[in-house]
């Protein structure tokens, strides 16, 4: 593996050695500034049961407020499925709509966009690859595939899953109901065992993506800050691959972004030196009653490699329309 490296330049590399394609997981390039300072923005999980029009209205406002990229932590397309007709129509709707922002969007694949070898296949098709880096100025980006292998589930359990993201596509207003029944049904027919593998954060990244980002990390010890991004939080695992990556992160400061649970949360330690972010969701249903689930997009400033985090929720931007006009009474002279 051999990965060059122009130190300051603003550049991306993935795994020459394991993928020869085309194919890129990203849309558009990073941008080229003379100022080392810069904002980016994070999106949480637009699927699982997506409640429609929230991630095309998180996309409207972003490209109005124009960062310098977007990061998605995954689970853009509902998935879980079988046949590789309706992966495509997910991927064509939803990398439209990307696309068309004209932001540079980086995407992190997450369990729905990747939940067989059959998926596995269409992303491959598509995107090229599943893990990468890039460097913006003094700070890099590592992008990890926490499904490796991909998860592969039983045809109830699909069913299941089928059958609740319909209900919730079709009645939105609706959907903690929906997702209520999908558990209660859950339950029911699961096994003692499977629900408590399911209540587990099951995640593999693999020895080939540790090499590679061991290279990156060793190549870019210069930058500022280091954020690695994913769609499991591994640090609510007990996974070793992500604990031998938590370990090449050591000494440095690092932030890790996760998405998985729709819930935003937030720790750090080391003054700061080292943050976990578990993204709430922009699109995805709520689960259960955890009052960080509000639909959201965290906004990142970079200041001398510092970050500091806004978030943005989507719930509380409306358009102007919305407001009725109001009659204001003259003052008499």
């Amino acid at each position: 593996m051999s990965i060059q490296l122009n130190r300051k330049a603003n550049e991306i590399w993935f795994d020459e050695s394991r993928f020869a394609t085309d194919k890129r997981p990203w849309f558009g390039q990073l941008p080229k500034t003379e100022q080392d300072d810069f904002s980016f923005a994070v999106v949480g999980d637009r699927c699982g049961m997506a409640i429609e029009g929230v991630f095309e209205k998180a996309l409207g406002l972003l490209a109005d407020l124009k960062p310098s990229f977007i990061i998605s932590v995954g689970d853009l397309i509902e998935g879980y499925w079988r046949d590789p007709k309706p992966v495509h129509e997910e991927w064509d709707e939803i990398d439209a709509k990307i696309e068309a922002t004209g932001v540079p969007f980086f995407q992190v694949v997450g369990n729905h966009d990747y939940s067989n070898e059959m998926m596995q296949g269409v992303w491959r098709a598509r995107k090229g690859f599943e893990y990468y880096a890039f460097r913006m100025n003094d700070v890099l980006f590592l992008v990890v595939n926490t499904e490796e292998p991909p998860s592969e589930f039983s045809d109830e359990l699909i069913d299941l899953i089928k059958k609740a993201t319909a209900k919730v596509k079709k009645e939105p207003d609706k959907a903690m109901e929906h997702l209520q029944e999908f558990y209660v049904e859950l339950v029911g027919n699961l096994s003692p065992e499977q629900l408590q593998g399911m209540s587990k954060v099951e995640m593999g990244i693999g020895e080939e993506q540790l090499a590679f980002f061991k290279q990156v990390l060793e190549n870019n010890s210069d930058v500022k800050r280091t954020f690695a991004c994913m769609h499991k939080p591994g640090w609510k695992s007990d996974n070793p691959e992500f604990a031998r990556l938590e370990q090449m992160l050591h000494g440095r400061p690092h932030t890790i972004f996760a998405g998985h649970f729709h819930a935003l949360e937030y720790s750090e330690q080391e003054e700061g030196r080292h943050q976990q972010i578990q993204l709430g969701r922009t699109g995805g249903s709520p689960h259960g009653t955890n009052p960080c689930d509000e639909n959201l997009i965290l906004w990142v400033t970079m200041k001398s490699g510092v970050p500091a985090y806004r978030v943005i929720h989507l719930d509380g931007v409306t358009e102007i329309g919305n407001y009725s006009p109001q009659q204001h009474a003259h003052a008499k002279g």
